[in-house]
């Protein structure tokens, strides 16, 4: 029985990435807002967010061994307008982190897309005024 438990905690903390890895590559002056996760390859997934006129967000992704390889994510307008992505299609690279200075107050949505191998995936929104 304990060794039934055991192995049942150890893969559940295998697949699980850790925030503050994400956190700590923020940039100097940002806050912390909020955390989002992802463990299922193929998962698509996207979240709303109200951001503020004249303030700089940030999103960092980290997977369980540091950098989100092969995870795409997309910042969207309240018109669905696409503003930003970490996938550069024309390089096929993808980036670790989205900058964004925000110029009108309103709802923006996150568009994860998770197609990698890795076992989990987490991203930290932060901001900065």
């Amino acid at each position: 029985m304990f060794t039934m438990a055991m192995m049942l905690f150890q893969n559940m903390t295998k697949a699980q990435c850790k925030a503050d890895e994400c956190i700590s590559k923020l940039g100097v002056g940002y806050t912390f807002l909020k955390t989002y996760q992802m463990e299922k390859i193929g998962d698509e997934m996207e979240h709303s967010y109200v951001f503020s006129k004249e303030t700089n967000y940030m999103l960092v992704l980290c997977n369980k061994d540091g950098a989100a390889k092969n995870v795409e994510v997309s910042l969207f307008d309240s018109s669905r307008k696409l503003i930003a992505s970490n996938y550069d299609k024309k390089n096929d690279k993808y980036y670790p982190a989205i900058a964004y200075n925000c110029k009108a107050t309103g709802m923006y949505y996150l568009r994860f897309h998770f197609n990698t191998k890795s076992e989990c995936c987490v991203s930290v929104l932060a901001f900065k005024r």
